[in-house]
This record gives C-alpha cells, structure tokens and sequence, in this order.
C-alpha cells in the first residue's frame, strides 16, 4: 500500500461500536491508520450510540466542539435527545458524514437485501480494494446458556447462519484483512455432530465454496494469540486445536476475564504473516480500575410482601418502597448490623459508624475527578475536557436482594470468594431467592460479587436484567454495577456516551467488544497492510 493512513474499515453487527472504537484509535504520528467508513446495527439504541461516536470521531484531538460535552454532562435523558439535535444542527457537515457512516439496519432480512447492502458498500469503498471488515454475527444460538436450555443447537434459528452475510460480504467485496469474533461456546457448537466452527472455518477460508459465482481470492485463517502449528503446501496456516483462537482479554491489559474466539482473515494474494498480542506485563483488577468513580447508593425499589398459588402459579404481592438517603441507610445499616453480629464478618467495636457520604444513587452524570492518574489505563480512558463520569447511576433493587448483597459483599470481604448459595442458606433460609431453582444446585452461583484484586467475570447482556452476577464489592455501597463501571470493565473511553434508557445502555455494554483489545488487534492489522 502506498501509504498506511485512513485504510477504510466496514463494521457488521457492530452493537455500540467496541471494534470500531479500538480500530479507529490506532495511529501513527497521530494520523489514524483506519477510517470507519461504514457500521451496520440493528438495536435502536446501539445506532444512536454508533452515530454519536462517529460524530465525536468527525473531530481531531482536543478539537470536539463544547457542545458534544454539554450532551455528556446533562444528567436528564430527554434533555440529552433535545441537546443531540441541537449539536447536529449546529455541525450539519459532520453529522451528514455521520449519518451515513452509521447504518441502522438488519442484515439477512428482506427489507435489507443484499443487493441493498452491497450497494452500500460499493459506495463508500470507491473501488478500493484493499479494506479491513470487523465484526461478528449475534452470538446468542451460540452459547452454552442457550444451548442448554433448548438442548442443542437450532439450525433453523436464523442467528446460526448469518455468519453467512459475514461471508457473502467478504465473497462479493474481498477485504484485504477481516476481524470475526463470536463467544467461547462456538467451539464446542454442533448441528448434525458437524463441528459449527469447522464449517465456519471451511467457508472463511474458501468463500467461493459457499458463493460459486463470487470467485472470491481464498483466506488464510490465523490466531491472534498463537503460532500456526504448521503450514499447508499452499501456505495455509493449520492449528492442531481450535481453542488457539479464543482470546483471554485479562491477558492483553483488559480488566476481565473475557474469553472470546477471534479469527483474523488474510487475503490470500498478501504474503504477510501476523504477529500475535503481546501479553501484559500484569494483569490489570476490578478495584485499579473502578475505585476512582464516585461511591453512590444502589435505589429502592421495592419490597416482597408474599405469595399465593393461583391457577397453577405462584402470584407475588410487592409494596414500594420510598426511595431516599435515609430511608436507605436505615435498612442497609439494619442488614449489617445483623449479618455482622451474626457471622462477625466485622468487628463492629472498631467499624465506623456509617452516614450518608455518598452522591445519592449517582446520575447520567456525576461531577467528580476521574480518573485518578494511578488509573492504569488513566490515558485511555481520560478526557479533560469531561469533568465527572457519565451513565453512573444505580439501578432500583428490591429490598430483600439488597440483604443479599450486603451479606454476599461482607462476606467476600471476609472470605476472599462470593458466596455459594448453600452458604446464604446456612446464614438463614430467608436470604434464598423464592425461586424453584433456589435449592436445585444449577444456579449456585446467582448471586456473584466482583472481586477487587481480580480481572472482573464476563460482562454480558445479562447485566441489563439484573444485577446479581455483578455486584459491587464494596459493602457500604450495597448494590450492582453501574453502566458506566461495566463500560470500565469493557475498557470504554469516559467520553463514550451510552444512548437510550438504561436497560438498553447496559444491553449494548454487555455486547461489545473491549476497545482497548481492539486496537491490539488494529495494531497488527496495521502491520499486515503496511506491506
């Protein structure tokens, strides 16, 4: 290539943009190397979020217009939308650019044909052949959690098969390089006893197999974290097992311990080899990362009264709860006093006495200094400009989990492990959630607290439905994870704002891809193409 600056990137089933962010940040003298020209989403929220940060990336360092700030420091979230509109109409070029950048459509769908898409394509290609696709098709017919719960594999779900839109992309178009991430479970994946990530292989390497009338260039498939085993006559790389493509991001300076398989695609016609990720040098805990983000309250929502059986199922009853500083204080303090006295978890003669020094449940913006500059990923994350944190705000609990939480935080504090189920029974039977599931030994771990001296667990979509496989270590905070912590966890830059209802924030979350792995893996395709 004749020089190694704004080489175009298409991003497919894009979610919030995690891929695109760490692509787009990679550089050399601070001219970027990739040039997001085209991210395709179907969530509503997801492509508000994507055309938001392709605005933001309209703008050189230190250049992003006051304006942009003002969305990101509005604590209300109809005043953000009215705010956006204005921005945009106060920068029609950029947001024009932006528009077209960040497509809100559902690809393998009539109204979204290929035709259509590949239309699209053609447009902002401009003939250029040598181009970089990212992105990975919804992983959810994929995991084990589903797979186990319809008792394998559904090869009519439509989900299965639309790594074939990824593969007629890379048919019809070649890209010189392409980025393909899916979740741990696809390995052990089957429909008919046929290995799924076999297929898939097969087909990533030899397009024309699936699309005879593409006569595509083949791909050499490669692991980003290990050396080929050995080479075909033809120069195709071969591994001896199929778990060499899955990515540990705790290992490569992400604060979580994301497992996810990645497969990186080089034409056929580019000789060069790639390197693999770099270790860190140590791996990088929850508490490094997120201590710095102001302490707030989790919200009172409300309380379980009882139950009846009727016709067959069970009817819980509820009464609210006000949700205030003082109302708060006064049943966690009631939870401690009794977890504590009874498990002497704390010696309470020396805790102090607790008072109401936290910023309430916190907000879509929360004035504060962060990150501290012992922060180890303090320039990554890092905008002066931004004064506080964004989408910090805790969830509303139902009170008898917020007992939960505080005995599950107290306790890892203790034991250096969150607790089991069986040990919530042992401290009384009223801690066990009114589940059927409750006493089954499946779900033993429901209730999982983050511990700090760790990389984090997984961050998944399932953070949007509730809290309890991301509780907050800290006791006298008593909650779950807020979206902003989880966007730190998923090494998100601070001025990365999550559109939509909080639901939907930690939803896009949950789906991404860590950015600062990312541009990693930009990293290396850099230097593939700089050939």
């Amino acid at each position: 290539m004749s020089k190694l600056t704004n080489i175009p990137v298409i991003d497919i089933f894009a979610g919030p943009g995690g891929l695109g962010e760490g692509f787009s940040s990679t550089n050399k003298n601070r001219k970027n190397i990739f040039d997001i020209k085209l991210s395709i989403e179907k969530d509503k929220y997801a492509h508000e979020t994507l055309e938001l940060r392709s605005f933001f990336r309209k703008f050189k360092k230190g250049e992003v217009p006051s304006e942009y700030y003002e969305i990101l420091q509005e604590p209300d979230l109809k005043t953000k939308r009215t705010l956006k509109q204005k921005l945009f109409r106060i920068f029609p070029e950029e947001y024009n650019t932006a528009q077209k950048e960040a497509w809100h459509a559902e690809l393998g769908t009539k109204k979204y044909s290929f035709n259509k898409v590949n239309l699209r394509i053609e447009e902002v290609l401009k003939g250029n052949k040598n181009w970089v696709l990212i992105g990975g098709p919804p992983c959810q017919a994929y995991s084990l959690v589903g797979r186990s719960r319809v008792g394998g594999i559904n090869e009519d779900d439509i989900r299965v098969y639309l790594y074939k839109e990824y593969l007629r992309i890379i048919a019809k178009h070649q890209p010189a390089v392409f980025v393909m991430e899916n979740v741990k479970g696809l390995l052990s994946a089957k429909i008919k006893e046929q290995s799924v990530f076999d297929l898939i292989k097969k087909d990533l390497t030899n397009p024309s197999s699936v699309f005879k009338k593409s006569k595509s260039k083949n791909y050499r498939i490669y692991s980003l974290v290990k050396k080929p085993d050995a080479f075909t006559m033809e120069g195709f790389p071969m591994y001896k097992n199929n778990k060499s493509f899955v990515i540990e991001s705790e290992n490569y300076g992400v604060p979580q311990k994301r497992h996810r398989v990645i497969l990186l695609g080089i034409r056929e016609d580019i000789a060069q080899k790639p390197e693999t990720l770099k270790h860190s040098e140590k791996k990088i805990n929850l508490n490094a990362v997120i201590r710095d983000l102001p302490k707030i309250r989790s919200g009172l929502h409300r309380k379980y009264i009882s139950s009846e059986i009727i016709d067959g199922k069970k009817k819980r009853y509820y009464d609210k709860v006000i949700d205030n500083d003082k109302n708060w204080l006064e049943i966690t303090d009631s939870f401690k006093k009794e977890i504590t006295s009874k498990n002497g978890f704390l010696n309470n003669s020396t805790e102090k006495k607790r008072t109401i020094s936290l910023k309430g449940i916190g907000s879509e913006f929360v004035k504060c200094n962060t990150p501290y500059k012992k922060n180890p990923l303090y320039d990554w994350y890092n905008d002066p400009k931004l004064e506080g944190a964004c989408n910090h705000i805790s969830r509303g609990h139902l009170i008898q989990d917020l007992k939960r939480y505080m005995f599950a935080s107290l306790f890892t504090k203790t034991n250096d492990r969150f607790p089991r189920l069986c040990d919530y029974e042992q401290h009384s039977k009223d801690l066990l959630p009114d589940h059927k599931s409750a006493n089954t030994g499946k779900f033993a771990d429901r209730f999982r607290v983050q511990l700090p001296n760790e990389p984090a667990t997984t961050v998944t979509s399932h953070i949007s439905k509730d809290g309890h496989y991301f509780i907050h270590f800290d006791p006298n905070q008593c909650r779950s994870l807020t979206v902003r912590e989880a966007a730190r966890i998923q090494t998100f830059p601070d001025n990365y704002l999550f559109c939509g209802p909080r639901t939907a924030q930690y939803h896009q979350v949950g789906n991404a891809v860590p950015p600062y792995l990312s541009k990693q893996i930009g990293e290396i395709v850099s230097n593939i193409l700089k050939e």
